[in-house]
């Protein structure tokens, strides 16, 4: 069902902006046609990107990482002027409906044509700062938390959502290591959606982690290492030296925090009674990839849960919806009986664009409270 609702809504996106962009022009059938071809290659990147994947090995270097990085900005720029046409002729209609002056009627052809010119610049300027807002280092949110069973101050980085592939650019990666080593945490958690391709293919990209700077980085799985292989992303993470929680959990030596990890929810068995089956009188974190499990969670397990999955809707206005599908869960701290933290993640998935919703990391700051 979902995905014929996407279909639907792809088709309608092609024939709108469609119509309205080159409809009301004198362009020949060669121009119309590369617009259509050009549309259609946006909303179906992913699986022209696919298709490109499957080519011999000759095109899957400098060819497949051009195509991928330029289908998916297409994407996000179809997306974005789609939305941008949609709310600029409902507006368009509204004041000319409320004026009745001619001369800002819609079916003025010159005005719409202008007007296809100065929304899509706008479309692409709008983009390419979603460029840079994707690729900046992530902000940083800092919890404090005082608590009588943790023994000693310790920082925790949570980080979620790098997405790492073949085609992701090092530097960005060497961003956001670079920001998190710069919290000095004594541990790293990464809650899922790390690696995003096939272990053979971001292999190389995923080892740049090995700079994280911390005693131990602790790795739960998300739905997007569950496309690609899960258990062999689990040897992966091993082979770099770091710890996956796989309904498991353990002590952080004589800090009095245990962490306890699950794989994503909608992807794998879970079981929260394994992942706690070892804990003692500790603060208990909980690694889960989705937000969307945790009403339904028995919240005396754990004292906070982090996860990110929601990316906080990545590129607006999609936050609405995103929030609706993740239980109402965005992005930032939530209290119930436990605590609940979503990143809005360090990377990005598909079109290489945030608009308002920036990338981020968290610090969980705990230190001893002094009983009275």
């Amino acid at each position: 069902m979902f995905f014929i609702t996407m279909l639907v809504f792809v088709v309608i996106a092609i024939g709108v902006t469609y119509k309205v962009m080159v409809g009301y022009t004198n362009f020949g059938w060669p121009v119309r046609s590369a617009v259509f071809l050009l549309l259609g290659a946006a909303w179906f990147s992913p699986l022209l990107i696919r298709l490109i994947r499957k080519l011999p090995p000759a095109f899957n270097g400098t060819f497949y990482d051009i195509s991928y990085k330029t289908l998916y900005f297409m994407m996000g720029l179809a997306l974005v002027l789609f939305l941008m046409i949609v709310v600029r002729d409902i507006i368009w209609q509204i004041i000319y409906f409320v004026s009745k002056n001619q001369s800002l009627n819609p079916n003025n052809v010159r005005a719409i044509n202008i007007l296809n010119v100065i929304t899509l610049s706008f479309a692409l300027i709008v983009c390419l700062y979603g460029v840079y807002e994707a690729h900046k280092a992530p902000e940083v949110y800092t919890l404090n938390i005082q608590d009588a069973r943790v023994k000693k101050p310790v920082n925790i980085v949570v980080a979620s959502d790098f997405h790492i592939n073949q085609s992701t650019p090092v530097r960005h990666i060497n961003k956001i290591i670079a920001q998190i080593n710069a919290q000095n945490p004594d541990y790293v958690l990464l809650v899922g959606d790390t690696a995003d391709d096939e272990p053979e293919h971001a292999l190389k990209k995923i080892k740049h982690l090995k700079k994280i700077r911390a005693k131990k980085v602790y790795v739960s799985l998300g739905n997007h290492e569950y496309y690609h292989r899960p258990y062999s992303w689990m040897v992966a993470f091993f082979d770099l030296g770091f710890t996956i929680l796989h309904n498991s959990g353990e002590k952080l030596e004589d800090t009095g925090v245990f962490v306890a990890g699950v794989p994503d929810v909608g992807s794998a068995r879970v079981s929260y009674e394994r992942a706690f089956e070892e804990v003692g009188d500790e603060y208990k974190i909980l690694m889960s990839h989705s937000p969307s499990d945790f009403k339904t969670l028995n919240q005396d397990m754990f004292d906070i849960q982090v996860s990110g999955h929601t990316h906080g809707g990545q590129i607006f206005p999609f936050q609405y919806i995103t929030k609706q599908v993740n239980d109402g869960y965005l992005s930032g701290l939530y209290q119930e009986k436990a605590k609940l933290f979503v990143s809005k993640g360090a990377g990005y998935w598909g079109p290489p664009i945030r608009l308002n919703a920036a990338p981020d990391i968290a610090v969980l700051k705990l230190s001893p409270k002094k009983e009275n």
